[in-house]
């Protein structure tokens, strides 16, 4: 992957949601101006920087978005639900084209047809007082119109020769198409050869062309204007059709054809010699399957035949079955039924057709024509020849070539005035002055209509006049100078205000002119609007980073603490083994500022790391509309502190509990509106979703006015489920039941549906929250609502931990695990149920020996007043206290999870390099304990 596409796929990602965000503020706002212009230039952008690209399939769904976009920002069309329904499903599909072009699959036609369908759907929300010129043409028959009836697909149009072909073909397993094609008008500005196009059609068996309307007068023929359909039989599968026609799928049908509807004799029935026997005959052989007889009765019959009669081209249909599938025995009764009665076998009257295998026309599934032609960033065809004025017929084939422009139509325009003004300009007076004025006048007359400036053409019509009746072409001349200006062609455009190209690109800023500089410029320097040339250009003020490239500084930075930190362990030595307190002094000093480097620089990359919350919540207006729709809801997102900032890692671990959670507000806490007009609440339920930093922890609280959990009901269920007993369920609090929900496999759901009832949700939440060192906690008011409260930290990358020491080894403990550290006297532990117990604060604590936790054979240790070192620790709702030998300082430390086989050891959280070149292993306190 190139490094452009690189860059568009990143800033389509976020311009798709940019989109999402502004059609989820016109849902509020719909009359809002300014929001429509944004949308609108966003998916303006959008469409554009695809069309660098060959995505085709993408392009064509912008383009049809943004004419949609156009129409409702100019009033054509009313902002609705429908509307913003269909653009984002649109950007859905854009969305997963990125997805799949990242993914390096993004280069097939396989989703040509969805496109199209898509583009349907938003051109059919466009007014339909458009421009006439905008119109479509009529759209070619739907597969179902053209399998209603053979005549309809103008098989009997095909050569018999080109027919019996394309039997065999079928025969032998190939898979028969009938292709119409219907160009746009506009093709050749749009770098379309509709010509070349068919030609290249792969197992193309038969093509012919012809007029989609009428033609006019030789004199009032537009060259630039296709009105030719193209109608072809293939054998290619329908894939190779789909890739070859994905730049046109939205002007193009496919239709599958069935080898029977091949079979249709033709020619004269009159005439010829008349056997009354011959079908009785044929009648009898075929009956005592004796086919080698009926052939050679058959050719003897078509030896006396005239070939032009219809019983002679029966009698070849004949042999040709009994070639290609003798044990046919039906299609070959109905060929011999035939010769009597002189009239084409109704083979869907038979039930062939529908028997058919891969030719079932049920089966088809077609590309119906878009009502706009959409420009694709195929590569033009710059050498086709222009197309013949005579009008094609369908039997002639291909006998003429198609005009092609440049891609850009802009460029061609260009092109074109400039060769009439050399040709006007000419001082000759030939014999064929007048048509060459004539031939100017059609040409000009051409530009006028492809580029929409029609009204004009009475003035042109008027100069054309004078210039024949003078004989000279100065007055078309100077028509031409006023419509076209010399001088202006190239950036100025036409005084229709037709777009031309210019002749260098010019690269738009959005950077705005400067006032002058107040020191007097030098005179030979050169100045533009105030500024020098080289002060125009201006540095972008943000760059985009790869991810990897982040983690790896915070490793080298994570390096940098840990050699760091070995600095005063050096010192001390220097001082004690050495005894060179001066190096130890200048070693301390150093310290100081590498410690203060490293840590700015530590400061600086975490900062880095740090995201809005916005990033996650960004997606909650989405799908908060669209679930509430699909359960007849209604509900008022309300988001607040989204500028709260966070580490990356932590961010993202919060976009699946959170939609957890909001699925669970919206399907099981905020009632339909006849529920909440009943119980006294507005119609309308509201759902809060906030975040704010209190110290270095993110708050994130979800509320709803919902229904809230009724603890009765969670302690029926639970005792249901068997989470509770008959005892515990007499005991249980309110808080305590509500807390249940948290437990594994419960659900409240009476069914299953896409949102609840599988049991999977809340406990995934918990989880969730807590693998970053989080808490949740839930609270609840019955009728009421209820009310999510997440706490996390606000980074991973560093790490508080408590060293603690045991068994003469060193264990680190997070400091969001810890309480509290006291000394326990031996005397005041008690044993309640074979388990170590103490009192604190009024509190029975339960003690649990790190030693016997680790398996390591050593008892606790005691200080020299026959005291305990307890390490009180937090597990959910209680307190555990670890007896330790020692406790030691606090430091931050730079995790490393476990990786390989020690990965499976839970009762690690990881490990830490210390300044001394020593591992400290941090405990996982919730896995040990639980």
């Amino acid at each position: 992957m190139n490094s452009l596409l690189e860059q568009f796929l990143s800033e389509a990602r976020d311009v798709l949601q940019g989109i999402g965000d502004k059609l989820m503020q016109l849902e509020n706002a719909p009359d809002d101006a300014g929001l429509m212009t944004e949308l609108f230039r966003l998916v303006h952008t959008l469409k554009g920087n695809s069309g660098l690209f060959d995505f085709p399939e993408m392009t064509r769904v912008l383009h049809a978005g943004e004419d949609l976009m156009d129409a409702v920002r100019n009033g054509r069309v009313a902002y609705s639900r429908i509307l913003a329904d269909r653009l984002l499903e649109a950007m859905d599909f854009v969305g997963l084209l990125c997805e799949e072009i990242e993914a390096g699959q993004g280069e097939t036609a396989r989703h040509a047809a969805a496109s199209v369908h898509l583009v349907k759907g938003l051109r059919e929300l466009i007014a339909s007082d458009e421009p006439a010129e905008s119109s479509p043409p009529a759209a070619a028959a739907s597969v179902a119109e053209l399998a209603e009836d053979f005549p309809d697909l103008a098989l009997d149009r095909l050569p018999e020769a080109a027919r019996m072909d394309a039997y065999r073909r079928a025969c032998a397993g190939a898979s028969l198409h009938w292709l119409v094609y219907r160009p746009s008008e506009q093709c050749f500005y749009q770098g379309d050869d509709p010509f070349f196009q068919v030609r290249q059609t792969p197992d193309l068996l038969w093509g012919g062309i012809e007029a989609r309307d009428p033609w006019p007068p030789l004199a009032e023929l537009d060259a630039y204007c296709c009105l030719l359909d193209f109608c072809l039989l293939t054998a290619a599968p329908r894939a190779a059709l789909e890739e070859q026609y994905r730049y046109v799928a939205d002007q193009v049908t496919f239709t599958p054809v069935s080898r029977f509807a091949l079979v249709l004799p033709q020619g004269d029935t009159n005439g010829g010699p008349v056997y009354d026997d011959f079908a009785t005959d044929a009648r009898n052989l075929l009956a005592a399957g004796d086919l080698a007889g009926l052939a050679r009765n058959a050719g003897t019959m078509l030896e006396l035949s005239s070939p032009d009669l219809w019983i002679a081209s029966a009698l070849r249909w004949l042999r040709l079955v009994l070639e290609s599938e003798p044990d046919n025995r039906a299609v070959l009764g109905a060929l011999v039924e035939s010769l009597n009665s002189l009239t084409t076998p109704d083979w869907r009257a038979a039930g062939w057709v529908e028997r058919g295998e891969t030719h079932h026309a049920d089966a088809a599934i077609a590309h119906s024509p878009s009502q706009v032609a959409t420009a694709s960033s195929k590569p033009a065809q710059p050498d086709q020849a222009s197309a013949a004025a005579d009008q094609p017929s369908a039997d002639d084939g291909f006998r003429s070539a198609l005009p092609i422009l440049p891609s850009d139509a802009a460029a061609a325009l260009t092109a074109i005035v400039a060769t009439q003004r050399e040709i006007l300009a000419l001082s000759d007076q030939p014999v064929w002055l007048s048509g060459r004025i004539s031939a100017a006048a059609a040409a000009l007359s051409g530009c006028l209509r492809a580029a929409g400036a029609a009204d004009a053409l009475p003035e042109l019509d008027a100069a054309v006049a004078r210039a024949l009746a003078e004989e000279r072409g100065d007055a078309l001349l100077a028509w031409l100078d006023d419509w076209f200006p010399l001088d202006g062609l190239a950036d100025a455009g036409l005084k229709a205000n037709i777009p031309v190209q210019p002749a260098m690109p010019v690269t738009p800023t959005d950077t705005q002119p400067a006032p002058a500089p107040a020191t007097q410029p030098e005179p030979d320097s050169e100045l533009k609007f105030g500024r020098r040339a080289e002060d125009a250009i201006a540095g972008p003020k943000s760059l985009k980073v790869d991810q990897a490239k982040i983690d790896r500084l915070m490793n080298l930075i994570g390096e940098m603490v840990v050699a760091k930190n070995a600095l005063p362990y050096l010192a001390g030595r220097a001082e004690a083994v050495f005894g060179v307190r001066e190096l130890s002094r200048d070693i301390k000093g150093h310290y100081a500022v590498i410690n203060r480097i490293a840590e700015e620089m530590q400061d600086a990359i975490m900062q880095v790391r740090m995201m809005p919350v916005s990033f996650v919540f960004q997606r909650f207006p989405r799908l908060v509309r669209d679930i509430s729709r699909k359960l007849g809801k209604e509900v008022n997102l309300v988001l607040e502190g989204e500028d709260t900032e966070a580490d990356k890692n932590i961010i993202e671990a919060l976009a699946d509990p959170l939609m957890h959670i909001v699925r669970n507000s919206l399907d099981h806490g905020i009632e339909s509106p006849e529920v909440r007009r009943a119980a006294g609440k507005p119609a309308t339920g509201t759902l809060t979703i906030s975040a704010a930093q209190e110290s270095d922890r993110v708050l994130i609280e979800i509320r709803d006015d919902g229904k809230g959990i009724d603890p009765g009901v969670i302690k029926r269920k639970a005792y249901a489920k068997g989470l509770i007993d008959e005892t515990l369920l007499e005991r249980i609090s309110d808080q305590e039941a509500v807390n249940l929900v948290f437990a594994a496999g419960f659900s409240t759901a009476e069914q299953v549906s896409d949102l609840s009832g599988r049991g999977v949700g809340m406990d995934v939440v918990r989880n969730a929250v807590e693998k970053v060192n989080g808490t949740v906690s839930l609270t609840s008011e019955c009728g009421r609502g209820t009310r999510l409260r997440l706490s996390l930290p606000l980074s991973m990358a560093v790490t508080n931990v408590m060293i603690v020491v045991s068994d003469g080894q060193r264990f680190g403990v997070p400091m969001d695990s810890v309480v509290e550290t006291v000394r326990v006297r031996r005397a005041a532990i008690r044993t309640i149920k074979r388990s170590l117990t103490t009192v604190l604060r009024g509190r029975i604590v339960p003690l649990k020996s790190i030693n016997d936790l680790l398996g390591l054979d050593a008892a606790p240790q005691v200080n020299g007043d026959d005291e305990l070192a307890v390490l009180v620790v937090r597990l959910g709702d209680e307190s555990v206290g670890l007896l330790v030998d020692d406790f030691r300082e606090t430091q931050d430390i730079i995790l490393k999870p476990m990786t390989g086989v020690l990965g499976g050891l839970s009762a690690y959280a990881g490990s830490a390099l210390m300044g001394d070149g020593s591992v400290l292993m941090v405990l996982n306190v919730k896995e040990m304990l639980s």
